[in-house]
C-alpha cells in the first residue's frame, strides 16, 4: 500500500472503556498494546494517525475518563475528531480532516466492534473510502447471547459483504 492516501483511524480508545473492563479483541485483552503497535508502525512510515474521541452530550463526573488511553495518546499535531454520535463522520470534522490529508484509504482499528467502529465503517464505505479493519485490533464485549468472538466474526462478515477488507496487525506495515 502507497502512503500518499493513507491513514490510520484509530476510535473510541478511551480510558473509560478499557480501565474498568475492557473490551476484547479476537485474541484477548491487548486492543491497546495493538492500537500502539499501529499508531508507531504508521508514524514511522509518515502515515497520518487520526483519533477519534466520543463525548457524550452531558459531561462526566470525572472528565479525565473520556480521555484516549494514555499509552496511545496523540501527539502535538495530530487529529482529534469529537463526536456525539456512533459514527465518526456524524456531525463532525473527520471528512474535512481526511481531505485535508488527502486520504482515500483507511485503515481503521478501536472500537466499539458493534457500535462507532462499525457506524464508522459503513458511512466510510458508503462514502467510497477505501476501508482495511484490523481484526485483532477491534474490541467488543460479550452480549447476552453470544460471545467477544461471535459478535467480532458477525460483523467482519457483514464489512466484507459491504467491500471492506480484513487485515491482521502484522499485516498493516506501511509502506515507506
Amino acid at each position: 500500500m502507497s502512503n500518499r492516501n493513507a491513514a490510520l483511524l484509530v476510535i473510541d480508545v478511551q480510558r473509560e472503556y478499557m480501565e474498568q473492563e475492557p473490551f476484547l479483541t479476537c485474541d484477548g485483552d491487548d486492543l491497546v498494546a495493538k492500537c500502539r503497535l499501529l499508531i508507531d508502525s504508521a508514524r514511522a512510515a509518515d502515515v497520518p494517525v487520526v483519533f477519534v474521541r466520543h463525548l457524550d452530550r452531558e459531561p462526566p463526573a470525572d472528565p479525565s475518563t473520556t480521555e484516549i488511553c494514555p499509552e496511545i495518546a496523540p501527539r502535538v499535531g495530530e487529529p482529534v475528531v469529537e463526536k456525539h454520535f456512533a459514527s465518526a463522520f456524524m456531525k463532525t470534522e473527520l471528512e474535512a480532516t481526511l481531505k485535508r490529508l488527502s486520504a482515500t484509504h483507511l485503515t481503521v482499528c478501536g472500537l466499539a466492534t458493534f457500535g462507532c467502529l462499525n457506524a464508522t465503517v459503513v458511512c466510510a464505505l458508503c462514502k467510497g473510502y477505501d476501508v482495511a479493519i484490523v481484526r485483532d485490533a477491534h474490541g467488543a464485549r460479550p452480549l447476552t447471547d453470544a460471545t467477544v468472538e461471535q459478535v467480532i466474526a458477525h460483523f467482519e462478515a457483514a464489512w466484507v459483504d459491504a467491500g471492506a477488507r480484513l487485515i491482521r496487525s502484522t499485516e498493516a506495515q506501511f509502506a515507506t
